[in-house]
């Protein structure tokens, strides 16, 4: 691996960190609630970003970005370049997917907290 790529996942990681911290922070101070909705917040996060699916983004009438999506949906001239294209996209679904399962999850365990310690 190179040193640029283990460099974003530490980074990547130390985030998924800080953000787990804040979560239980959140969840100490206000409870299940706030369990609830960060799930919420990541499904709609993740649905948004599988949606988009490499779009770009903003209002269609856009011209620039009519013709960045007109480019970016050109045919690959070659098997390989639909390969890697094809190869990038199941990557990018792959870690949507896990994302959509730990939102989820989540929203499952900030419902049921909710609903047996608050009520």
């Amino acid at each position: 691996m190179r040193f640029g790529t283990i460099a974003a996942n530490v980074t990547a990681l130390l985030f998924c960190l800080a953000v787990c911290a804040f979560l239980a922070v959140l969840a100490a101070a206000i409870g299940f609630l706030a369990v609830l909705v960060t799930g919420l917040v990541v499904l709609a996060i993740a649905y948004t970003v599988e949606m988009e699916d490499g779009s770009a983004i903003g209002h269609p009438r856009t011209p620039e970005l009519f013709a960045m999506q007109q480019q970016r949906q050109e045919q690959p001239r070659s098997p390989e370049e639909w390969a890697a294209r094809r190869a990038e996209r199941g990557e990018r679904l792959r870690i949507l997917k896990v994302t959509k399962w730990i939102g989820a999850t989540l929203v499952t365990i900030g419902a049921l907290g909710f609903f047996f310690v608050q009520l």
